[in-house]
């Protein structure tokens, strides 16, 4: 009898252990979407609005890299006859160099200022500047097409002089005219990332 329980116990072992039939998954998945990311600035290709991005540039998240509203001075070499601000075409070269960055980023915005040294009045120098100042605005309007809603002309006399004093060598660094950008201009923010490896032997 002993003998009859035992073989019964090991018939039902082996039946526990009788192969189980086991649902498989399948090896492939097809991919319903084109996840590449053709300039690798991690936003794929089927949501990307500006391809080619710059390496390392920080994008949107449509791709596009963003810009830095940043500022930037042109100190222009245009010098004035005594008591003028009549601007020769001999001039022009600076001149066109800032209109040319500003046809480029059509986000700017440029301030031109007129300083004045401190031969004459207060009065006087003030609105000779000014003068100045406009003068330049308008050659970028009429000459080189920056419209004039871009551009803003402000005097300001003697009132901030480079060297604080009253020769001729400070005179002639006082009377100049400045021109400041600001706006988007190219300063892409970048981005690093830094990627690190093991060597195997």
């Amino acid at each position: 009898m002993k003998q009859f329980y035992i073989a019964g116990f090991a018939v039902m072992l082996l039946a526990g252990c009788a192969p189980q039939a086991v649902d498989t998954m399948p090896t492939t998945i097809a991919q319903s979407q084109d996840l590449s990311d053709a300039d690798y600035d991690g936003v794929i290709s089927a949501r990307e609005q500006c391809e080619q991005t710059p390496n390392g540039a920080l994008v949107d998240n449509n791709g596009c890299p963003e810009q830095l509203q940043t500022s930037e001075s042109f100190e222009l070499n245009v010098h004035f006859d005594t008591d003028s601000a009549d601007v020769d075409v001999s001039q022009y070269a600076d001149i066109q160099t800032l209109a040319d960055f500003m046809q480029r980023y059509p986000n700017t915005q440029v301030v031109i200022e007129g300083h004045a040294s401190k031969v004459g009045s207060v009065e006087y120098n003030l609105a000779l500047s000014q003068r100045r100042a406009q003068a330049i605005a308008d050659v970028l309007t009429r000459q080189f097409a920056i419209p004039a809603a871009r551009i803003e002309a402000i005097g300001y006399g003697e009132s901030r002089p480079l060297i604080d004093q009253e020769n001729d060598y400070a005179n002639e660094v006082n009377r100049r005219v400045i021109a400041h950008v600001t706006g988007e201009h190219g300063s892409t923010h970048m981005r690093w990332t830094i990627y690190s490896s093991e060597q195997t032997p």
